[in-house]
């Protein structure tokens, strides 16, 4: 053992609360100190953490040192994502994952670490533009809490999926479909809402920055279409709370005033705008560019413009997958098995559509949706991947190829990038199939466009 247990456990904890006094020193001060600050607080961790990996050396599966270790990388990871240092937050929640397997928490509370740290690594693909991967972690963060039936839980447990929900909802407004994003909202709003007691007992823990990220993305989209008064209502629910300390009070000044504005209410915004510009003079100009802005096209919207494109009957698609509400790839099927078949019309309408020089953005959320689709039947899949692969891997292939050509042509050399990893992966299982006498048309072009890539699953 590394040291005796006083010794080291009394180390981890002067290193770690060290580390969390200078990021806090790091809020306070400006420019290059800020950084320098954050830089040590994320080292300080990063020792911390080193030490609880010795004493794993010796006792791998301890389940105390394992839930330790992993819940110190949890808050290095996020914190690293806040520093823009991706990598290394992606390694550190990858690890946080793992080691929570090896606690031995009981599925309930290890559910929720998962769920967590999953929508934690869905941040930080998302700030580096892995649609791919932010789309599929943040499916997952959903399917930890409702595999263990926690979707349906009271508060305090409904408030920690309420975060989930909020942080998955910027996700998806930033990389997937607008309408889950707005359901994700929605849906953490509501349980912060009917556990207002809760939060006011304990806000430091339960309010604040999600409640803000729910609020925003809910108004946003609504706004967006013009549903002022959802938007509003979402608009004045944030400002209430903003008004008692917890969240951004001039971004909720300054959203409310530009919506009621916007929906032909100026003698309603003009105090509130003022009250926003007096706390901060950027509020206001970008709550602005915001609106003007817009949200991307849903995959109802796409289906459907696709179909009128090219002159295809699309109905039936439509009603399958955004005729209800969803909070997930996973979530918009009863169960995966049925996934396949729609994928496969999706990449077919994407790739037509690309040939015709179509609407790109329509391409690409039709595009990308298949490849989700398809991804999350065969992570779920129950059976021989072999066989699974002679039915559906010609499918997967073309649309994967569709993808990262519309990547491409995007500019999206992050979402390109971060597509190759799960599609080197299927060329490679396409390649076996052809050494057994099942070629698939399509993998030597996949393989081609993926060499390189690294062979993750995804």
């Amino acid at each position: 053992m590394a040291s005796s247990v006083g010794g080291w456990q009394s180390r981890v904890g002067e290193l770690y609360w060290e580390g969390v006094e200078t990021r806090a020193q790091a809020r306070r001060a400006d420019g290059a100190e800020s950084r320098r600050l954050v830089l040590r607080s994320l080292d300080l961790h990063d020792r911390a953490a080193g030490i609880l990996r010795a004493e794993l050396d010796a006792r791998p599966d301890e389940p105390q040192l394992n839930e330790q270790l992993a819940s110190l990388l949890y808050s290095l990871g996020s914190a690293q994502t806040g520093a823009d240092l991706i990598d290394e937050a992606l390694s550190s929640l990858d690890e946080s994952e793992s080691r929570y397997q090896r606690s031995g928490l009981t599925p309930p509370a290890l559910a929720t670490r998962i769920g967590d740290v999953r929508a934690r690594r869905a941040v930080a693909h998302s700030v580096a533009g892995h649609a791919a991967s932010a789309l599929t972690d943040a499916d997952g963060a959903v399917a930890a809490y409702a595999g263990t039936g926690l979707q349906a839980a009271g508060p305090p447990l409904s408030l920690d999926f309420a975060r989930v929900l909020s942080l998955v909802a910027v996700v998806q407004a930033q990389h997937g479909d607008p309408d889950q994003a707005l359901y994700c909202a929605g849906q953490a709003l509501s349980r912060y809402q009917d556990a207002l007691d809760t939060v006011a007992a304990d806000p430091g823990a339960h309010a604040g920055y999600a409640v803000d990220m729910a609020a925003e993305v809910a108004s946003r989209i609504e706004a967006a279409h013009a549903g002022w008064d959802h938007a509003l209502a979402v608009d004045g629910f944030r400002l209430s709370m903003a008004e008692q300390g917890w969240g951004d009070l001039a971004g909720a000044l300054a959203r409310t005033g530009v919506h009621l504005r916007a929906a032909g209410r100026p003698a309603e915004a003009e105090p509130l705008l003022a009250r926003a510009a007096s706390l901060d003079p950027a509020a206001v100009p970008a709550e602005e560019r915001i609106l003007a802005d817009g949200v991307p096209v849903t995959l109802g919207e796409a289906v459907l413009r696709a179909g009128a494109a090219l002159g295809e009957p699309v109905e039936a698609l439509h009603r399958a997958l955004a005729s209800g509400e969803s909070a997930s790839v996973t979530g918009r099927l009863p169960y995966p098995e049925a996934a396949p078949p729609h994928a496969r019309r999706l990449g077919r309408l994407a790739a037509d559509l690309r040939e015709s020089e179509g609407d790109p953005d329509v391409a690409w959320r039709l595009a990308l949706e298949s490849h989700l689709l398809y991804s999350t039947a065969f992570r779920h899949l129950v059976g021989d991947p072999r066989i699974w692969l002679r039915e559906h891997g010609e499918g997967w292939a073309q649309t994967g190829i569709t993808t990262l050509h519309l990547a491409l042509s995007r500019g999206s050399e992050a979402a390109h990038d971060d597509l190759c990893r799960p599609l080197a992966a299927l060329a490679a299982g396409l390649e076996e199939l052809a050494e057994a006498g099942h070629p698939v048309a399509a993998a030597a072009e996949l393989a081609r466009m993926t060499d390189g890539s690294g062979m993750t699953a995804g």
